[in-house]
């Protein structure tokens, strides 16, 4: 009886750090977002980041190694939440659909997507979406890999300029240009008028 009391005790604790580093984590997150709007990401130091987060140096350290494990934590956070978002639809049946609640899922976050690209990590976010996408694809399935790839970089890149242009057309009219890309591909050369 004693044993399993402990045990109980015991999972109790662990379940407990779990929740507080999480929430640890979140903070430090938070506050390393707040604090680019304010100076530039290589000036921002750990003590900053730690004092706005109201953690001590050695939660910061238990939870991250560097100011980029900060970056790319918060990076596959926001590709976990559009992957979520994407698989609610079938891509070939619901082109457009998906990529209207894409773009919907971006306008609570605007201004934090577009910190990130104007302190340069616009690269980063393209590459942990290719990562997502293909996590579980073979490099050996190349035509499967590659095409990711494709798709990872386009759908990326239109989300960034996207943002970058303060959102400047609708959900509805960039999905339109979007969905309408992916179903016709090369043939919409001739509606748009693309120029190389």
């Amino acid at each position: 009886m004693i044993k399993e009391t402990n045990l109980h005790k015991i999972n109790i604790l662990k379940k407990n750090n779990q929740e507080s580093n999480a929430i640890t984590r979140e903070c430090i997150e938070t506050a390393l977002i707040k604090l680019m709007n304010t100076k530039h990401f290589q000036k921002i130091s750990i003590t900053d980041i730690a004092k706005y987060a109201g953690v001590s140096r050695t939660a910061y350290y238990r939870n991250y190694n560097s100011k980029d494990d900060i970056i790319s934590q918060y990076i596959k956070n926001l590709n976990r939440n559009f992957s979520t978002v994407l698989k609610q639809y079938d891509p070939i049946i619901e082109t457009k659909e998906s990529w209207i609640a894409l773009f919907n899922a971006l306008i609570p976050i605007f201004s934090q997507f577009k910190l990130l690209l104007e302190s340069g990590f616009g690269e980063k976010i393209m590459l942990e979406f290719a990562k997502a996408m293909n996590q579980r694809v073979e490099t050996k399935d190349h035509a499967l890999y590659y095409s990711n790839i494709y798709w990872a970089g386009a759908i990326s890149f239109m989300i960034s300029e996207w943002v970058r242009n303060n959102m400047d057309i609708s959900p509805e009219e960039i999905a339109e240009i979007g969905s309408n890309l992916m179903v016709n591909g090369i043939s919409t050369i001739k509606i748009y008028g693309n120029k190389c």
